[in-house]
């Protein structure tokens, strides 16, 4: 074979590759300007990159057409038609709605399910769910015919709205409130890349990005709905929209249930690789992808299910895995996670050039202003009602945070892509007025989110890494006794079934889906507190070393901890007085020995369990 150009044998392959590592290149770049990085969220400089690359591409005529907005041209024209060239040459530059959730979406929400395996989100999930559900609905049925009423009030000027530059076209209740449905979808993408970034406190972090992600089904949900309406072209009655709540419900919970059929099939693949580690990270990532789409292939919800393979996963096949499998796992999905967001951003950027747009300013102008109010609105009327019911009270500070981080991004612009003109005549006016309101809530409110916090002195989140370990027993110990305070005085509470159910895992479930040599919750909490401590032998407790006041005060909290768990026999197996008798400290046994496994972690372990009154302590 001699040499030559083998473009369109390995063009699209190098194109691909060189998009994304693009895309690595001017990331790694923005976070080494600090000047730039400081005030302007990573996703607005990606949909810059996105225009800079689309208004390139225009010029050099290599732009891919609409496959939807121009079907019709494209029945019509010969095959030979130049027009379709572009889009053959550089496939790989067309967004399409197959594109963003088969491919795109999916690595996002698994990482962030993997996130959400937290105490923090379980304890919230009620206030989240309302959010994500009352606070959709709101939205959807108070955006919509606000925009219909505000039409044909003649508030937004034009009497017609333009359909395209031949046709006009007048504005129906339906299609306001197919809009006003897509155009209620927070993204956890522009969520994700903005909080990120903020360190926001690791509770309203919680109640902000997962009312993003079931916020999305929701809206998926409701928007597939009407869709079938409009489709359907019939008058809707009480009995379909009963049916249709009903479908809702089932999309969610028949969702849920796949995600967790699948989590716990992985958990039992999981526990025969330990002769093939090597596979591990296939099996969790690829039956996580198995669970989306096998969801999407019967019209459920693949966000739901994913979010439930991943929660399971969390806490059962990771459990299995070697440690080196967890970590690949978790590198590659956050790696998957970082290049989807990016390229969602970029093709934000790109639809400005490769889609056909209608302006009508005052219908933008109208639904940015509705977006708004309506989100403050259903967020401190929500927050009002639960706030009622709650120990730790949602500030009004974070309330405003939460509703004006309320960012759009590349799901409702995908859900726009979709419709069909036959369908939904004012296509083109949704698309653009959707690329509007995006490019609104990242700018505008993406860069000014950060001032305010500071403005407002949000809470900043704490590095759990260096939380205090008696942090972390205290609030299982906390949990247990509320637990029992419910059942002595005879109700039902949160905390009293939240225990059950972790006996019942224990019990039952555990003994299913884990190996036998799995550790321990708290067997896992000391070592991972203890690999801290070679250094502190080192640094503070050297026998006879000459020590700072620093390194005595830290030597004297170490103690002070350690007298904590005095009351248990395994203390005399951790602390060797004849060589730890340190000069400037007022008692000896501050000592930790290596060759004791610091901490004794499973004596440690064995005392907590007979400790307790169930002969239970933590299982999750």
């Amino acid at each position: 074979m001699g040499v030559g150009w083998h473009w369109l044998e390995v063009g699209s392959y190098i194109a691909v590759t060189s998009f994304l590592v693009l895309t690595a290149v001017v990331t790694i770049s923005f976070h080494h300007v600090p000047s730039l990085s400081k005030w302007l969220p990573e996703s607005c400089v990606l949909i810059i990159l996105g225009l800079a690359i689309g208004q390139f591409l225009k010029l050099l005529d290599a732009l891919p057409i609409d496959p939807i907005a121009n079907a019709e041209q494209m029945v019509t024209n010969d095959s030979t038609n130049c027009t379709a060239e572009p889009a053959e040459k550089y496939p790989f530059l067309a967004f399409t709605p197959r594109l963003f959730f088969y491919v795109l979406l999916p690595p996002v929400i698994l990482e962030s399910s993997y996130t959400l395996y937290d105490s923090d989100f379980a304890s919230n999930i009620g206030t989240i769910m309302l959010y994500a559900v009352v606070g959709t609905v709101i939205n959807t049925f108070a955006i919509g015919p606000a925009l219909y009423a505000l039409y044909h009030m003649g508030a937004m000027g034009d009497g017609v709205l333009l359909v395209n530059h031949n046709s006009t076209y007048t504005l129906t209740i339906l299609d306001a409130l197919i809009f006003s449905a897509l155009i209620s979808a927070v993204d956890p993408v522009a969520v994700l890349a903005i909080f990120n970034e903020t360190h926001i406190d690791r509770i309203l972090y919680f109640l902000v990005f997962g009312e993003s992600l079931f916020n999305d089904a929701v809206t998926v949900g409701i928007y597939h709905t009407l869709l079938e309406f409009a489709e359907a072209a019939e008058p809707v009655g009480a009995g379909k929209v009963c049916l249709a709540l009903l479908n809702l419900v089932a999309i969610g919970v028949v969702g849920l249930l796949i995600g967790i059929v699948f989590g716990l099939v992985a958990a039992l693949l999981t526990k025969t690789t330990k002769h093939v580690r090597v596979f591990e990270p296939l099996l969790i990532l690829g039956i996580a992808y198995l669970a989306y789409m096998s969801a999407e292939l019967f019209a459920f919800s693949g966000i739901i299910s994913i979010i439930g393979c991943g929660l399971v996963q969390s806490h059962y096949a990771m459990r299995n895995v070697s440690r080196k499998s967890k970590t690949t796992v978790k590198y590659f999905v956050k790696m998957s996670s970082a290049i989807s967001e990016a390229i969602i951003f970029l093709f934000l950027g790109l639809a400005f050039f490769m889609e056909r747009h209608v302006l009508h300013t005052g219908f933008i102008a109208w639904t940015l202003v509705l977006c708004l109010v309506c989100r403050f609105i259903s967020v401190l009327l929500l927050t009002d009602l639960v706030n009622s019911r709650r120990v730790r009270r949602i500030s009004f500070f974070e309330q405003f945070i939460m509703a004006y981080g309320g960012l759009r991004g590349a799901v409702c612009f995908s859900l726009s892509h979709m419709l069909l003109p036959d369908v939904v005549k004012p296509r083109e006016l949704f698309l653009t007025t959707t690329l509007a309101v995006i490019i609104f809530t990242v700018f505008v409110q993406g860069i000014t989110l950060k001032p305010l916090m500071n403005l407002l002195n949000i809470k900043r989140a704490d590095d759990s890494k260096d939380r205090p370990l008696i942090v972390d027993i205290s609030e299982n110990v906390a949990t247990l006794m509320l637990a029992g305070m419910e059942q002595v005085i005879g109700i039902t509470g949160h905390f009293s079934v939240f225990s059950k159910l972790l006996q019942w895992d224990e019990k039952y479930l555990k003994k299913i889906f884990l190996i036998s040599e799995y550790e321990p919750d708290v067997l896992r909490a000391f070592k991972r507190h203890a690999r801290q401590l070679p250094r502190i032998q080192v640094d503070v407790l050297q026998p006879g070393a000459g020590l700072g006041e620093e390194s005595v005060q830290q030597g004297r909290q170490i103690k002070t901890m350690l007298h904590n768990f005095r009351p248990m026999s395994f203390m005399r197996h951790s602390v060797d007085d004849d060589t730890c008798e340190l000069e400037k400290l007022d008692e000896p046994a501050v000592c930790f020995r290596r060759q004791s496994q610091i901490f004794n972690a499973r004596q440690i372990h064995g005392a907590w369990r007979r400790q307790t009154t169930r002969g239970e302590w933590l299982s999750s």
